[in-house]
């Protein structure tokens, strides 16, 4: 499907007015997986100190020659120091990561009292794919996309290969998980639902000030490291285990 293609079969699910970017001027926040850095623009545009992660390189290159601050590396190994973050944006990039791994590096990288902008898929995003798809290629990845969600929600297996790079999110998934890092839902945006089913879900993210299981995973990943100095909080972004910009 070309790209004017996916625009119009979208049409009226996504919200291309959600306020993924109103953090107030001067606030450090964080881009997971940032593409072709539209967002970092908005947020130097607005005064904060905007960091980006993004694994493709080609990507990553092309935001730093824009000037924009772009470290390689994956949602699931986010190179910032713990509680580096007043903010923390991630925009359709759970489904494509391992989703338990990818929130809780983002709970570590968030201060207490941060927040967070998510937008994930839900189940009526792959199951509009199936029945309403204009090719039998996306019919078939909405398929395999909900046979391995639900293969990861079972027994945490996926599809091999390609076939299980793709997951939805479900309401029960998503809070374990925040739970377990210390993050509460501080709002929920409702969008256009398929056949009463989800299909991109928005969740405005606070975590709270005592996380007792984030602190927990945050030392077991720093004892895990080879005699790697603790990072601290600071101007900068990047941990000393991190990948450089």
């Amino acid at each position: 499907m070309t790209a004017d293609g996916e625009t119009r079969f979208w049409a009226g699910f996504i919200l291309e007015a959600y306020p993924f970017t109103t953090f107030p001027p001067g606030a450090r926040v964080l881009d997971v997986e940032c593409g072709k850095g539209t967002q970092l623009d908005q947020l130097v545009a607005h005064g904060c100190t905007a960091v980006g992660v993004e694994p493709s390189q080609v990507a990553a290159r092309r935001c730093r020659a824009k000037g924009l601050t772009v470290l390689s590396a994956t949602a699931e190994h986010i190179p910032l120091t713990d509680g580096w973050a007043d903010g923390v944006i991630c925009k359709v990039v759970v489904p494509y990561a391992e989703e338990k791994s990818a929130i809780a590096e983002c709970g570590l990288v968030l201060k207490p009292g941060g927040s967070m902008e998510a937008c994930y898929h839900g189940v009526g995003y792959y199951l509009r794919c199936v029945l309403l798809g204009p090719s039998a290629r996306l019919r078939l990845y909405g398929l395999r996309s909900i046979l391995n969600s639900w293969l990861y929600a079972l027994w945490e297996r996926r599809l091999p290969g390609r076939l299980g790079n793709t997951l939805y999110q479900s309401s029960a998934r998503l809070s374990q998980y925040y739970v377990a890092n210390g993050l509460e839902v501080e709002r929920e945006t409702a969008s256009q639902t398929f056949l009463g089913m989800p299909v991109f879900i928005y969740h405005r993210l606070r975590k709270g000030a005592a996380v007792t299981a984030t602190d927990a995973a945050s030392a077991a990943r720093e004892s895990a490291s080879d005699d790697t100095p603790a990072a601290t909080a600071s101007s900068d972004p990047r941990r000393v285990r991190g990948s450089a910009p």
